[in-house]
């Protein structure tokens, strides 16, 4: 008995010192004397975390939402000292010296670490060279010659050894050298000179073609899709040079169709002969008929959304791959009141209805050219200012770009659309008033008043036009991730013309053209510099630009949805969705010489909101703070105009805030509360506005608003 509780004893000591050392939480990481690399980058280096704040423990263990605390082990300090020197030797930094010491308070039980660093100077690169591609030829020898270039001005970096040889081997691979390696890289060190010398050494291996191609079906749908379709999906022929890009992309293209729920290709690498390799399709196929209910959240029209849809879909709809589908979806800030309101001259609530018949395609004329034709009409309600119907047709293509090219992505749309506006009359009576006040007529507040409801009860509150739109949209994207890009750039023009089939019909057919015809431009620009050096935090900057010139017909008529508008949840954030746009105005107009109808008409181009020039920007940082939840620190600024000739820099409006992220797996969820800085169309100074009524605006958004 005495042994059984001599034992127990001794277990429970030895437990309790070792919770004791447990629970030594690690509180600081210092770093000392480096100079070329900054504390935040080091500490994306190490392992070792520094313990997040109380806050934060309290968080994750109350709901998760927090991070956990990290506790101190002296047994990793050997291993955290090897990746700052590999670090250092990576970017050429081959001498530097490192310790490590550390420091306890038992009585806090939190520990402190410190690296004492001595840096060397930076080596720079001297010649690289390859070796083992001397049987190349032609373009694939230039390829590889305009890839392997040095910068003799440069600090050694291994990275960019690294980006060179995947490359190079991935270009060997897309083209037919399917064994192709890297034997080596030696990296000859000049101590004296501080000059790096490198030798590649590739393994070419024999050049592939295809041999044959199997195809192997499973599945609920298999009988439904031929094996000619797989082939014509996939793209690849026999006898064609092997190519790795060329597998990931027809295995891609499969995908796409929403035909397969899997879909491989894999080459037979045991049955390769006399440099030929055979293919092997794998599918399973799913069922042709698909419905598809779903709840709907996003920030359409700059304001967050929820809301229902449903869609059913026929899939290999007349084969070729094709998919129809019917889609449904009603999404507003109240989805259950604009049901109840679905009336088009209801004024109540805010949001949007759709209905749209889509008909997807991999092909056009034999080629791969996604294709998508739809047929649409969109309810859109905005409160107590005006509701729209937009209904048409539209083609939209997407091209497919071959593999090493600038661009990323290169679209094309025609779009045909009958537009009904119908103004609200509390709407036109406020644009009223601004016009009777403009005028000079010496009339009192109550007059004004009395005269603008006089106009809006009796003038005609709605508009119809009929317009179609040509638009090519070219993209580039170089950024590091697509959700959360810490560096790199973005780019995106848009080029559209408005009305030229209509003014083909009207010459064809002699009749008078009213619709305006007009080209529009849209720039967006996008550039996050990397000076955090961390995935974990970002900083961007955005420009945008955009421009309607109208070449023949009136300004005014341009229609509303095209038109520029500032202000929302991705815009100027200080602002509700479309709230910033040009105050109305009649210009050098003679109104005593106008017709009623004119004046009418006029009035109604003019009531219509939006502008045909506009700029805009923003400066934004993104910051993780405790595990999925981040923070974000904004300036806001630009404005539309009524053309380009209006444009004013004391017209940029500006403002300001801060924003609380949710990080998700595949998208952010967001927060902005954003302040007016400077409001172009406002005298009362901002310290003398109501500041929950006036100043301040919150947004709830889905993504990043650039």
């Amino acid at each position: 008995m005495k042994k059984i509780l001599l034992i127990f004893i001794l277990l429970n000591a030895t437990s309790t010192f070792a919770q004791s050392i447990n629970l030594i939480e690690l509180k600081k990481i210092n770093f000392i004397g480096n100079n070329f690399f900054s504390d935040s980058e080091l500490k994306d280096v190490v392992a070792v975390k520094e313990s997040p704040s109380a806050i934060s423990q309290a968080l994750n263990s109350l709901i998760g939402l927090g991070e956990e605390a990290v506790y101190f082990d002296s047994l990793s300090l050997n291993s955290e000292l090897l990746r700052l020197k590999s670090f250092y030797f990576n970017y050429g930094y081959f001498s530097t010296s490192i310790k490590v010491t550390h420091k306890i308070d038992f009585n806090e039980n939190t520990a402190e670490i410190t690296f004492h660093i001595q840096e060397s100077n930076a080596n720079k690169y001297e010649t690289i060279d390859v070796i083992g591609l001397d049987s190349l030829k032609g373009s694939l020898k230039k390829f590889v010659n305009e890839v392997i270039v040095v910068d003799t001005t440069e600090n050694y970096n291994y990275d960019y050894i690294s980006y060179m040889n995947i490359t190079v081997l991935t270009y060997l691979k897309d083209n037919g050298y399917m064994f192709a390696n890297i034997d080596s890289t030696l990296i000859l060190i000049d101590t004296v000179k501080n000059l790096v010398n490198a030798e590649i050494y590739f393994y070419l291996g024999d050049k592939y073609t295809i041999s044959d191609i199997k195809i192997e079906k499973t599945g609920e749908g298999k009988d439904e899709v031929e094996e000619e379709l797989i082939y014509k999906l996939v793209g690849i022929k026999e006898n064609e040079t092997y190519s790795r890009y060329n597998i990931e992309l027809g295995q891609g293209r499969l995908y796409k169709t929403k035909l397969f729920n899997v879909a491989t290709i894999t080459t037979e690498i045991k049955d390769t002969s006399e440099n030929k390799v055979p293919l092997k399709i794998y599918t399973e196929i799913g069922d042709m008929y698909q419905a598809s209910p779903e709840i709907i959240m996003n920030d359409e029209d700059g304001r967050f959304n929820l809301g229902l849809g449903l869609g059913f879909s026929k899939r290999n709809f007349l084969g070729n791959a094709r998919t129809l589908t019917l889609n449904s979806s009603i999404a507003a800030q109240n989805v259950f009141d604009f049901i109840q309101n679905m009336s088009v001259t209801n004024t109540q609530v805010i949001g949007y209805a759709d209905l749209r018949l889509i008909l997807d395609q991999p092909f056009l004329f034999g080629k791969n050219i996604d294709t998508r034709y739809e047929i649409y009409s969109t309810l859109q309600k905005r409160k107590e200012e005006y509701n729209t119907i937009a209904s048409g047709f539209k083609v939209s293509l997407n091209f497919e770009l071959p593999p090493y090219v600038y661009l990323t992505s290169f679209a094309s749309s025609w779009n045909l659309e009958k537009l009904s506006v119908l103004y609200q009359e509390d709407y036109i009576k406020q644009v009223s008033v601004k016009v009777i006040e403009n005028q000079g007529l010496g009339l009192d507040s109550a007059q004004v008043d009395s005269s603008a409801s006089v106009f809006a009860k009796n003038i005609s509150k709605s508009t119809k036009s009929f317009n179609t739109l040509l638009s090519f949209s070219i993209g580039i994207n170089k950024t590091d991730d697509y959700t959360f890009p810490t560096q790199g750039y973005r780019s995106n023009v848009l080029l559209a013309n408005a009305n030229f089939a209509q003014l083909i019909s009207s010459k064809l057919f002699n009749y008078n053209l009213d619709s305006p015809l007009y080209y529009k431009v849209q720039i967006d620009f996008s550039i996050f510099p990397s000076i955090y050096y961390s995935k974990e935090n970002s900083f961007g900057i955005k420009f945008r630009a955009g421009n309607i010139f109208v070449y023949e017909g009136v300004e005014t008529t341009v229609p509303y949805n095209q038109r520029f508008t500032s202000g929302g949840s991705n815009s100027l954030r200080g602002w509700q969705s479309r709230e910033l746009v040009p105050e109305f105005s009649f210009g050098d107009l003679n109104l005593n010489s106008l017709s009623p109808s004119d004046l009418e008409a006029i009035f109604l181009d003019q009531a219509t909101p939006g502008g045909l020039f506009q700029f805009e920007g923003s400066i934004e940082t993104r910051n993780r703070i405790i595990g999925n939840i981040g923070t974000a620190l904004f300036i806001d600024f630009g404005n539309t105009w009524s053309n380009i000739n209006a444009f004013r820099y004391d017209e940029i409006a500006v403002s300001a805030g801060i924003g609380l992220r949710y990080y998700t797996d595949f998208i952010p969820f967001r927060v902005d509360f954003a302040v007016k800085i400077y409001d172009p169309n406002s005298n009362t100074s901002i310290w003398k506005r109501p500041f929950w009524n006036d100043l301040i605006q919150i947004h709830f958004a889905i993504g990043e608003a650039f």
